[in-house]
């Protein structure tokens, strides 16, 4: 018969090695306000539809301009996006405020800059009361819904604000791989078109999020021939089939007629350009140049090139069709679609109406501001920030970078130190934008969301590992540290394919170079307690404290060290000083009611794994751990409901299922 102690340690060192198993699984997903309101048109229903206009809002996340061909690309045909210029314009020099889902996705909605609403890294929340373009539809009585491909724009962040209907399953289902946080674009195209199926007759506003293009890619088979070379042309096949069909659905429904249709992407992929793959750590063209095309309504004919109709296009002139080559943002799309729908903007809206460029009445220049703090919430390096105006792009780093994107799309010619003046003009311009929006109230926070900390942290993309992250946006400069992001990235492939010996040693190295890289020291101690070395563990987890004492993950796995060491004086000791400065703590609360149950102290334990629920709602774990106090306490009916909850969150958790089988032997 084995000893309570015995059986402790086992069920310890489960929960240390199952915690890291799932981070390691996931972690190959990306280690790979205030101007005036436009003036409202005078006509509010263009085109001659009958009430207010339909809008249809479409981003492709991760998608890059150039790779469509109706922006020039030669190596794929993507005739249903761009069958929408068609009736439609083309905004050729788009750019993004963020290379980063979330972020991005905020900024437009918002028409607010990352640094004035305080979104800046994914898993962020934007705070209750945000104004947004779907708030301000919902208030004139539009139905919203909103049908999401992507984890990044979970409801947990709170881009749900305003919709009525927030169709994103990563809520009720578990995350244990990487395509666990991407639903393919058909499913989430039918489900939207179920839903405008039964709510189209009335006015309606729906966000359609499609995720497919973002690592780790996973095209179906039959597109392989069509871009052999590419998996990232192949998901855009997919991608661009997949809305041919929708499309099709708009055209049988007369939507596409009725509907302003807006496409867009929250930001580009690097695709290898200046040395980076993916994207978030630079904020170069390949990241930033994104598409965006509206689609006005038609009162006849066709949009849909592919088919070979050519019915005579929309009789409503205004905006003109074709293309408009005038950079602008992200963030002038909201304020664009409210003007087009003759609803004034909020005062807290930043962007600009597109609709003067469109006619071709707009001839001053804006100020296209950009930004990446990527390389410095996740290493401590610099913030980068840019200005695009006209044809130059000014990037402020600590070694500044001018182009002109007109002779040089591709950003290969910095043109200082020899044009100091114009660089500073562009300087001063940014600083100035920077100064007139950072004092403007923000509603946004920037807690990172419950629930997502231990599946998103370690990605390597959550940055902010802090309970006080530095507000100060110097540093080293991104590109000076290139190969050790690379040597970074490199490490945790190793460490995430089973090659652990070779990740510690690359670590180590990553360390002696630089030993203050914290999330090396964190990398290297997730590596060690893979490998049963916890000691090595703990002590790569107090470098990393001396350099942050507020760094919520060093303490967290600090703490699950000396548990899986049976120090359990020392893991209460880490888990209550993590709660001086966290106090919603999952992994605190989790491990604390741990030792309580040991110590058979049911009703402090009972205490900690609901603060833990609390923190995480989908906790398999700790509904398994309630279930097992209420048996104790030959509270059977109440057993059976937390293990029976345990099984709906993870269907696979054979110690709930083995439980219940106990106490309910009718229980399949």
């Amino acid at each position: 018969m084995f000893s309570p102690a015995f059986l402790f340690a086992l069920f310890v060192d489960y929960h240390v090695r199952m915690r890291w198993a799932r981070c390691s699984a996931i972690l190959s997903f990306l280690l790979l306000a205030i101007l005036p309101a436009s003036t409202p048109l005078a006509t509010a229903s263009p085109g001659g539809t009958a009430g207010p206009t339909p809008v249809i809002l479409i981003s492709v996340d991760t998608l890059r301009a150039d790779h469509l061909s109706c922006y020039g690309y030669s190596r794929l045909k993507t005739p249903h996006i761009d069958s929408l210029a068609r009736g439609g314009t083309l905004f050729a020099e788009i750019s993004s405020q963020a290379p980063i889902t979330l972020p991005s996705h905020v900024s437009l909605f918002t028409s607010t800059y990352p640094f004035a609403n305080g979104i800046r890294e994914n898993a962020q929340i934007l705070a209750p009361g945000a104004v947004t373009l779907a708030t301000v539809l919902a208030s004139r009585g539009y139905s919203t819904a909103a049908f999401i491909g992507g984890y990044f724009l979970a409801r947990r962040f709170g881009l749900a604000q305003g919709f009525q209907t927030y169709d994103s399953p990563f809520e009720s289902q578990g995350v244990n791989a990487a395509l666990d946080l991407k639903r393919p674009a058909a499913q989430v195209l039918q489900s939207a078109q179920h839903w405008l199926e039964q709510n189209s007759s009335a006015p309606f506003f729906v966000f359609i999020h499609l995720f497919d293009l973002h690592e780790p890619y996973n095209p179906p088979a039959a597109y392989r021939a069509r871009a052999p070379q590419s998996e990232y042309d192949q998901e855009l096949a997919y991608v661009d089939d997949s809305m041919g069909g929708f499309f099709d659905f708009l055209a049988r429904s007369g939507l596409d007629r009725r509907a302003l249709v807006v496409l867009f992407s929250d930001h580009g992929e690097s695709l290898g350009d200046h040395g980076e793959n993916t994207h978030g750590y630079f904020i170069y063209r390949s990241t930033l140049h994104v598409p965006l095309i509206f689609h006005w309504p038609i009162e006849t004919g066709n949009w849909k090139s592919e088919t070979g109709n050519s019915g005579p296009v929309s009789s409503f002139q205004f905006p003109v069709s074709g293309s408009v080559e005038a950079p602008a943002g992200l963030i002038d799309v909201a304020p664009t679609i409210l003007s087009f729908l003759g609803i004034p903007s909020p005062s807290s809206f930043c962007g600009h109406s597109l609709l003067e460029l469109a006619q071709g009445g707009e001839t001053a220049p804006r100020d296209v501001y950009s930004e990446s703090s990527y390389a410095h919430d996740k290493f401590g390096w610099a913030v980068l920030k840019s200005l695009r105006r006209g044809d130059f792009q000014y990037i402020d780093a600590p070694h500044p970078e001018l182009y002109d994107l007109k002779h040089d799309p591709s950003e290969l010619h910095n043109l200082l130190p020899g044009e100091l003046a114009l660089a500073a003009s562009y300087r001063e311009r940014l600083a100035g934008l920077e100064a007139t929006y950072r004092s403007q109230p923000s509603s946004a926070g920037t807690t990172i969301a419950p629930g997502a900390v231990e599946s998103l942290r370690s990605l390597g993309y959550l940055a902010i590992t802090s309970a006080h992250p530095a507000l100060d946006d110097s540093g080293v400069d991104p590109k000076d540290r290139l190969f050790e992001f690379k040597r970074y990235l490199l490490a945790g492939h190793l460490a995430r394919t089973g090659h652990a010996e070779e990740a510690v040693a690359e670590f180590q190295g990553i360390l002696a170079n630089d030993p203050r890289n914290l999330p090396a020291h964190l990398d290297l101690a997730r590596s060690e307690i893979g490998l049963h070395r916890y000691l090595e563990a703990a002590n790569q987890l107090k470098a990393a404290l001396a350099l942050d004492p507020h760094n919520v993950e060093a303490e967290e796995l600090l703490g699950d060290v000396w548990l899986a060491v049976g120090d359990l004086i020392q893991a209460a000791a880490e888990f209550e000083h993590l709660l001086t400065f966290a106090p919603q703590d999952y992994e605190a609360h989790f491990g604390l009611g741990l030792l309580a149950a040991h110590r058979h102290a049911s009703a402090e334990a009972a205490q900690h794994f609901r603060a833990a629920l609390a923190a995480n709602p989908r906790s398999a774990e700790a509904h398994y751990q309630l279930g097992l106090l209420a048996a104790a306490q030959n509270q059977k009916d109440e057993a059976v409901r937390e293990f029976q909850t345990a099984l709906q969150l993870d269907p696979k958790y054979l110690d709930a299922r083995r439980e219940l089988a106990k106490l309910n032997p009718a229980e399949p």
